[in-house]
């Protein structure tokens, strides 16, 4: 597709065309040219005035369609939507190829299309430059209602700043699984500090003396679940405690190098317990401790978090359960009672300790 240099207002974008169209429409309905019910120029007029294909001019009308700002009339043509109340809101999640956030994507849905709402779904890919970009361009078409499960939540990089002008101009936020006190913005979270001092306090049960936790510093609540288990194991008085945070996605294989650091120290000195900050991470960790010969749990005791789906380990895996579409449904109810009027409510999720057989005593 041709790509055109535009100026609008005092932005300086370069858009592909069925956006300069999207665009075009939007500024003239929210100047008033186009009133509710008033009809918009026809696929030929858009065509002729933008040197644009048919395919793409119904692309822009399509999208415009989909945010419920404008219905199309097969035969007809295209009107501005007459309906006062805009029933479209949009949930962005940091990655949706991740085992997690289908499920929460699933229960926003199913709870939203219930109650008469469309869902806009958008992919951050764990990068908060795309996350914002989706953000703005759903704010510019009328998005009035957003559920965001923020990506670097952890970091300078996050767009806490950036929500929290959203709220101050009336956008209603619910924010999913990191909590950044913005007041005014709903809030769904798991108690992540409970699910680090519980490990913690397991291992010690089981009469270990060193441990570690493998987590993903760039993540507010992988962050909260591996200071709490520092802390606690502090507390709790334990010989060696060993700390490996890696800055990228688990999807990288950076924790598998990460493990393998940790499980080649000298016996005397290797961790028999590891606290990994989620189940695909410690799924990696059992991958390395596979291919060194060690054994779970007679070498090596782990506990995961989420109690994922993730083949024949879960069945082994000592974790905590992820109230996934409960998140996603619950972030949903909280944003529609604040679009009618309703205050931003934060809710916490108590994760349910799951004890499977890949905790044990160490070896003598």
């Amino acid at each position: 597709m041709r790509i055109k240099r535009t100026y609008i207002g005092r932005y300086h974008l370069i858009a592909p065309k069925y956006r300069l169209i999207e665009q075009f429409l939007l500024s003239q309905i929210k100047s008033g040219k186009y009133g509710p019910g008033t009809r918009l120029p026809t696929e030929q007029e858009l065509m002729e005035k933008f040197g644009a294909s048919r395919e793409t001019v119904r692309k822009a009308l399509d999208r415009l369609v989909v945010r419920g700002i404008i219905v199309r009339k097969p035969g007809v043509g295209s009107f501005v939507n007459s309906e006062k109340t805009n029933h479209l809101v949009g949930i962005i999640v940091q990655q949706i190829t991740s085992y997690i956030f289908p499920y929460v994507v699933f229960g926003a849905e199913d709870y939203l299309f219930r109650n008469g709402y469309k869902l806009l779904l958008g992919n951050a890919s764990e990068d908060p430059s795309r996350e914002k970009q989706i953000i703005e361009e759903w704010v510019e078409s009328g998005v009035t209602g957003l559920i965001v499960d923020p990506v670097y939540s952890a970091t300078r990089r996050c767009n806490r700043d950036y929500m929290k002008s959203l709220v101050k101009q009336g956008i209603k936020v619910v924010l999913v699984h990191s909590d950044w006190n913005i007041e005014g913005a709903g809030c769904v979270v798991l108690d992540d500090t409970y699910g680090g001092t519980k490990a913690a306090e397991v291992f010690h049960q089981h009469g270990h003396k060193r441990v570690a936790v493998l987590y993903k510093s760039i993540h507010l609540p992988s962050f909260a679940r591996a200071m709490s288990f520092i802390q606690r194991a502090r507390e709790l008085g334990f010989e060696k405690i060993y700390e490996k945070s890696f800055n990228v996605s688990e999807f990288t294989g950076v924790p598998m190098q990460m493990a393998y650091e940790l499980l080649t120290m000298p016996k005397q000195l290797r961790p028999t317990a590891v606290f990994c900050y989620n189940d695909a991470t410690a799924l990696q960790l059992q991958l390395v401790a596979k291919r060194l010969g060690l054994t779970i749990p007679d070498d090596l005791s782990v506990i995961g978090f989420d109690d994922a789906p993730i083949g024949d380990f879960r069945d082994v895996l000592t974790s905590f359960a992820h109230p996934k579409e409960d998140v996603g449904r619950k972030a949903a109810e909280i944003l529609l009672k604040m679009l009618s009027g309703g205050e931003a409510e934060k809710y916490v999720f108590q994760p349910e300790f799951i004890e499977r057989s890949s905790v044990a005593p160490p070896r003598a």
